[in-house]
């Protein structure tokens, strides 16, 4: 299976505040194509403190069913330069979910697509509404 989409924080924040259904729409397409969806480690790092304890069990059981239509993807070596370079100006999570979906070619779902501007190409981006 290929990770071709990634979930950046304004993402797993709507999936666990159940704020439509953009985000497990999403998830369902994906999943029916063969693929994965990806969130990157660090951005449920910089996601969790802000979840209520509910929240929180909604995006826990989501990355750890076995039938899972997401992975949780860790933080490899080869992109330690990449994150570094972008997380001094935009964090941690949003680094390495940019430099993910550089490095595997993927396109990257958020509420916030200007908060992108400055590291993606435009097409690499999906505006969730």
């Amino acid at each position: 299976m290929n990770v071709t989409v990634i979930l950046d924080a304004s993402a797993v924040r709507a999936y666990a505040r159940l704020e439509g259904l953009a985000v497990g729409e999403l998830l369902q397409t994906v999943a029916e194509d063969g693929d994965i969806t990806g969130i990157p480690v660090l951005v449920l790092t910089d996601v969790w403190p802000d979840l209520a304890k509910e929240e929180q069990r909604l995006v826990d059981d989501l990355i750890r069913r076995e039938d899972s239509p997401v992975e949780v993807l860790p933080m490899h070596t080869d992109l330690v330069t990449a994150v570094a370079a972008i997380a001094r100006s935009a964090g941690f999570g949003h680094a390495q979910a940019v430099a993910t979906v550089s490095d595997l070619g993927a396109t990257l779902a958020t509420f916030t697509p200007a908060a992108y501007t400055n590291h993606l190409d435009p097409f690499d981006v999906l505006e969730l509404m």
